[in-house]
């Protein structure tokens, strides 16, 4: 079962709210909510896909990166047996999907 919170960060991740992202991540980081950073959406626009998997998807690097900081899995699948770095190399999302300096480092 999904929490606001949950929804809220999926729907953020989508969205490249990176400011939004990053204070969901500091109220759990503090304990003041307890959500799944790992969590899986559930309506047609994000079935079974991360908060990480969207952000990778839409190219939101700094999301990304703020997302992997929190310990978000980089091996998780979503229900198309997709990881994160799958869905970021699909779309072309170089700064989500390459080595170096770039967030794709810690998905590889």
């Amino acid at each position: 079962m999904s929490t606001e919170a949950e929804q809220q960060l999926l729907h953020d991740a989508r969205n490249g709210n990176s400011e939004e992202v990053k204070q969901l991540l500091d109220t759990m980081d503090k304990g003041q909510i307890i959500f799944n950073i790992n969590c899986k959406g559930r309506s047609k626009s994000n079935l079974g896909w991360t908060p990480l998997h969207l952000a990778c998807y839409f190219g939101h690097a700094v999301v990304v990166e703020d997302l992997l900081k929190a310990g978000a899995d980089v091996n998780v699948l979503n229900d198309m047996g997709d990881t994160p770095l799958h869905r970021a190399a699909f779309t072309g999302r170089k700064s989500c999907s390459r080595g170096g300096k770039d967030v794709g480092s810690a998905l590889l």
